[in-house]
């Protein structure tokens, strides 16, 4: 892949689309990861895309600890993506058809994922120049294990304690519940404004996402993002006029339920693109 910047990468196929192709595929797939992502796990979901849909671009929008708990440094990072999109877009005959028709596929993994996407549709409005549209184009929305819309004690000490080990996160569990106490004191006094909160409903705006249907994967024991939370979005998004698919995968963990069940999930995903599933 080509890297566009320390957040943003872009695979290029070799073969071109023509105008049959993209009509049917998406000209343009994105991958918002979750946050510290490895290479190892992202490259699974790129290869796959690349099996689904060989004639299509990749673009690759990493979120890291340092992007997602700093939100003024997303944007910067995250806008050599908003050019990509922008000749993506220009690149579609146009016709009544491809005006009507969704070309892009974002795939939105956890919160890391869901900030990456909602600073994109930012950034998108935000350097638009006299012109061109201010709406981030028709698209096809999955969310994997996304999002959070409330701030819980318990998924927050989950994620911090991703990666260590039983003893460790013994260790650090009186800590970081003490942290995230102090935190939700700090929210309940509206000192200051919840960051999930934020992203989350951006994607619920039709002033800033022109989006085509969706589909929320997420699982009953996702240790991170609540359950609740995720059918709470969902309802919200069906409220604001978006088409609302939901996906429950039952023991599977976090940004995980690929693992438990490919067939189901890569299912999920094409048939969320193709629009072949009943409404729920």
């Amino acid at each position: 892949m080509e890297k566009l910047s320390p957040a943003v990468a872009i695979y290029r196929p070799t073969t071109a689309s023509t105008s049959s192709d993209i009509t049917s595929d998406p000209a343009l797939v994105i991958v918002a990861t979750w946050t510290d992502a490895s290479s190892t796990h992202i490259a699974k979901y790129i290869t796959k895309y690349r099996e689904l849909y060989p004639k299509a671009q990749i673009l690759l929008i990493r979120n890291t600890s340092k992007l997602f708990f700093n939100r003024p440094s997303i944007g910067p990072a995250v806008q050599p993506a908003v050019s990509v999109v922008r000749a993506a877009v220009a690149a579609v005959p146009v016709s009544a058809a491809s005006r009507s028709s969704s070309h892009i596929l974002l795939h939105i993994f956890s919160n890391g994922g869901s900030s990456s996407a909602g600073s994109l549709y930012e950034q998108y409005a935000a350097t638009a120049t006299e012109g061109q549209d201010k709406q981030f184009p028709r698209h096809v929305t999955i969310f994997d294990s996304a999002p959070s819309t409330n701030f819980r004690m318990r998924q927050a000490v989950a994620f911090f304690t991703v990666g260590l080990s039983p003893i460790q996160r013994i260790i650090a569990a009186p800590f970081l519940y003490l942290a995230a106490a102090s935190y939700t004191l700090v929210l309940w006094l509206r000192l200051i404004a919840d960051i999930q909160t934020r992203w989350s409903n951006h994607h619920n705006r039709p002033d800033l996402v022109l989006e085509a249907r969706r589909t929320y994967i997420y699982s009953d024991t996702d240790a991170i993002v609540h359950p609740d939370d995720v059918e709470q979005h969902a309802q919200e998004a069906e409220k604001a006029g978006y088409a609302v698919r939901r996906e429950k995968f039952i023991a599977s963990a976090h940004v995980s339920h690929s693992r438990k069940d490919a067939t189901r999930y890569w299912e999920v995903v094409t048939s969320t693109w193709d629009g072949n599933y009943p409404a729920n």
